[in-house]
């Protein structure tokens, strides 16, 4: 599981407004009034949806001034029968991935948004995003390079990436043995020949380690930390 619960890092979940557009659902948490930079920020989870750990991820980047837009792909194929890794993949593997990536694809257009943050599957859309040359930040938390299989399949990270000409920052765990550790290798060998990308894998950390920003380890809070400050920056550029 990437993130089950909130970090203390981040405040409580704050009031949004459940939204459509473009064949999306996603809740939309807004500044107060005159108080927004005018940053359009849209988050893509993992495969266990909105959360407590996405709504206060959320509200810490309202609380930047920016207005930010959960996007919510999983309402519609029901609630998780338990909170399990099974039973995630099991409706995950109901989204087809290609339509998904259109439907985000045109969102982000229509919707002015300034830049993307990815997790997991949704690290793996960053990368989709990426190669349709998408005008907005990127930035992908532990994606999978080597692709997920799907009923309506993205074609893997590795095949394109070399080629890549939209920016991409990505964040991963070098023990991160569900993406692989090797395929965590690769990317960082491979980002040394391709000037978009700005891969930074992190030694000691594995899968979901944002959630490390209240670890009593220091090494691996300071690896969360220093994620954090990238991602951030990504996105102020």
């Amino acid at each position: 599981m990437c993130h089950p619960d909130r970090s203390g890092r981040f405040p409580a979940p704050g009031t949004y407004r459940i939204k459509q557009a473009d064949n999306l659902k996603y809740w939309e948490y807004r500044p107060a009034d005159g108080e927004g930079s005018g940053k359009r920020v849209a988050i893509i989870t993992d495969i266990y949806g909105c959360n407590d750990f996405y709504q206060s991820f959320a509200t810490f980047l309202v609380g930047r001034g920016w207005t930010v837009m959960l996007i919510d792909l999983f309402s519609d194929l029901g609630e998780l029968p338990e909170v399990t890794r099974e039973a995630a993949f099991e409706r995950r593997h109901k989204l087809r991935d290609g339509e998904v990536c259109g439907n985000i694809q045109r969102f982000l257009a229509n919707q002015n948004v300034d830049a993307v943050i990815g997790f997991c599957l949704g690290g793996n859309y960053i990368f989709e995003l990426a190669r349709r040359n998408v005008d907005a930040r990127l930035v992908a938390f532990y994606p999978f390079p080597a692709g997920l299989p799907n009923q309506d399949e993205l074609t893997p990270a590795f095949e394109y990436l070399e080629s890549l000409e939209a920016p991409v920052t990505v964040l991963a765990g070098a023990q991160d043995d569900s993406a692989g550790r090797e395929n965590m290798a690769r990317l960082a060998e491979m980002a040394k020949s391709v000037p978009v990308l700005d891969v930074r894998v992190y030694e000691g950390s594995g899968h979901g380690f944002l959630a490390q920003l209240d670890s009593e380890d220091e090494q691996l809070k300071k690896n969360a930390e220093d994620a954090l400050d990238v991602c951030l920056r990504a996105i102020e550029e």
